[in-house]
């Protein structure tokens, strides 16, 4: 398993306004509500400690809408198969922006700022968002320069694909060493965190070039697909 915590973030302010549509940039205009906000991107930028941890492992076969792994581990359903499709070797990865962001939003719902909750949720959101395109991004660029191909990546969960294979993606990965668990209904401990599978080989996948968002239930009614990659993460350094 190999593990990464150099994603450095640097937030765009008016793209994370622009994502949250009119009504949201318009109470804005407000002073009191401007500030806070403000308040709300200071702390999350000092709050996250982004951390992802990945690993490689050989596809053996397809099974049905099953991808079987040679360790025996089955993962899939949904659009898994259709996609990944073509790879020799499936990569499973955890990210996260860390515990701090969490205690930010509880300790805000508990003073009752509800609206500054919201932000610090949604910021964290963002942030965990844009490390997921870093690994993705660095994860490809890896791939092409020893002549192979990735897929689209995908995540438990944001798609037709079940949630239940969290656990799947959790047993092959040791994400204790990046902070992260996995409760026995699913929900990710930190919350701001997500997982995702990548698909690598020699020959054409089954959907290159596209995001996970192409795949996602609510992709339709969703104000960030739009705006996805106006948050700037620098590449990290090699190893």
């Amino acid at each position: 398993m190999e593990i990464r915590r150099d994603w450095p973030i640097s937030f765009d302010e008016g793209a994370f306004v622009a994502a949250q549509g009119g009504s949201f940039a318009r109470l804005l205009q407000q002073p009191a509500k401007l500030d806070t906000f403000r308040e709300a991107l200071a702390a999350v930028q000092q709050a996250i400690e982004p951390a992802a941890c990945w690993a490689s492992f050989p596809i053996q076969k397809i099974l049905h809408e099953k991808l079987v792994l040679a360790n025996g581990v089955r993962i899939g359903g949904g659009p898994v198969v259709a996609v990944v499709g073509g790879a020799e070797e499936l990569i499973v990865a955890v990210c996260t922006v860390g515990p701090a962001a969490d205690r930010l939003v509880k300790e805000a719902q508990q003073a009752r700022q509800l609206f500054k909750a919201m932000l610090l949720s949604d910021l964290a959101s963002w942030a965990v968002d844009t490390i997921r395109q870093g690994l993705c991004l660095w994860l490809e660029e890896q791939a092409h320069a020893q002549g192979l191909r990735v897929s689209a990546p995908l995540s438990p969960g944001e798609s037709v694909w079940s949630v239940a294979d969290q656990a799947v993606i959790f047993s092959l990965l040791d994400t204790r060493q990046i902070g992260v668990s996995l409760s026995p209904s699913m929900v990710m401990t930190p919350i701001k965190s997500l997982s995702l599978i990548i698909g690598v080989g020699s020959q054409p996948m089954g959907v290159e070039g596209a995001s996970n968002c192409d795949f996602c239930t609510i992709k339709e009614r969703c104000n960030y697909r739009a705006q996805r990659g106006n948050v700037q993460l620098a590449p990290p350094g090699l190893p």
